[in-house]
C-alpha cells in the first residue's frame, strides 16, 4: 500500500517529536545522549545555576512539590524540598575553635562543631553564645575534652525557650558543659507550628 509523501513526513515528525520528549540535552555533543536521563546538561567550562531566592521568596512557593530545588541566598545553601521540609544539600559542618577563656558566637545559619583546645587548668571557662534566631534544623555540636568548663548562653535581646532532654526548662540562662561531656544543640522553629508563638525556637540539649 502506497503512502503519500505528506503522510510519511507526518509520521517521521511525530516519531522525532516523541523521541525529543524522552531525552533532552544541552551541551557540546547533542547527539551523544545518556539513555537514563530525561534531561542532560554537558559542559566543561560552565556550571548549572538553579533558581536563586531568599527564604521569604522560597516560602512563598505554595505548595512546593517534593524534589523542588532552589539556592537559598539567605542561608547560602542549596536546598531540596522533601515533601515535608526544606533540607540543605551541603550538611558539612563548620569546625570552630573556642578560644581559651574567651567568648564566641554560634552561627544562626550554619551548623557548627565546636573544638575546645587543651586547657592548661580546670580554671578555664569558654563561652558559646547561641543565636537569637536560627535556621530550622540547624545543629551545633561540642565535646568538652578539656579540664575546664564550656558555657552555652542564649542572648538577652529576645526570649528563647531552652529545654533539656527530660523536657524541663533550664532554670538559668547558662548551660554548663563539664569536662568529658557531649552536647548537641538542635534548633526548632516553633512559629511554623504556631504563628502566635512568642519565642523564636527551642534549643534541645542532649547531655
Amino acid at each position: 500500500m502506497k503512502q503519500s509523501l505528506p503522510t510519511i513526513a507526518l509520521i517521521f515528525l511525530i516519531g522525532f517529536a516523541g523521541h525529543s520528549q524522552i531525552i533532552q540535552k544541552i551541551g557540546n555533543n547533542p547527539t551523544t545522549l545518556n539513555p537514563s536521563a530525561v534531561l542532560e546538561v554537558e559542559s566543561t567550562t560552565k556550571g548549572f545555576l538553579p533558581p536563586r531566592m531568599t527564604t521569604v521568596q522560597r516560602d512563598a512557593i505554595t505548595p512546593p512539590p517534593a524534589g523542588l530545588t532552589v539556592y537559598n541566598i539567605t542561608t547560602n545553601t542549596l536546598q531540596i524540598y522533601n515533601g515535608t521540609a526544606w533540607l540543605d544539600c551541603n550538611p558539612r559542618r563548620e569546625v570552630v575553635v573556642v578560644p581559651v577563656n574567651g567568648t564566641i558566637k554560634a552561627s544562626g545559619t550554619q551548623s557548627q562543631i565546636f573544638h575546645c583546645p587543651d586547657c592548661p587548668s580546670a580554671n578555664c571557662r569558654e563561652t558559646v553564645v547561641l543565636p537569637r534566631d536560627a535556621t530550622d534544623g540547624l545543629e551545633h555540636i561540642i565535646l568538652n575534652k578539656g579540664l575546664g568548663t564550656v558555657v552555652f548562653k542564649y542572648p538577652t535581646e529576645d526570649y528563647v525557650l531552652f529545654m533539656a532532654l527530660s523536657g524541663k526548662d533550664l532554670v538559668s540562662t547558662d548551660f554548663v558543659l563539664n569536662p568529658n561531656q557531649f552536647v548537641k544543640v538542635t534548633y526548632l522553629d516553633l512559629k511554623k507550628f504556631n504563628p502566635n508563638a512568642f519565642f523564636t525556637g527551642v534549643w534541645l540539649f542532649n547531655d
